[in-house]
């Protein structure tokens, strides 16, 4: 195989040891934990929309933000909800 095409390897280990072998269990550990997967996902997207680390304080805005559990957590309704919310508006 050639240096400019290495193989991917496509297995690891979360931090809470769960293990997954391939894309296919990846995706499947985080369907699992999706609620978590959501407030992650919310608070790397406000830390690049405000351009500040977001801290502990921000924490009830940020679960507040992602819980679009209601909406199946479309992006759409995600990102709405972090431009509507306190945390975005008084910036």
């Amino acid at each position: 195989m050639p240096i400019d095409d290495p193989l991917v390897q496509a297995s690891g280990v979360f931090a809470d040891g769960r293990v997954y072998d391939g894309p296919e269990q990846f995706k499947h550990q985080l369907a699992q934990d999706a609620d978590r997967f959501a407030e992650a996902f919310v608070e790397q997207l406000a830390t690049y929309a405000l351009r500040r680390v977001m801290t502990i304080d921000d924490a009830p805005h940020i679960k507040a933000i992602a819980a679009s559990r209601n909406e199946d957590y479309r992006l759409r309704m995600v990102i709405q909800n972090l431009v509507t919310s306190p945390l975005f508006q008084q910036r």
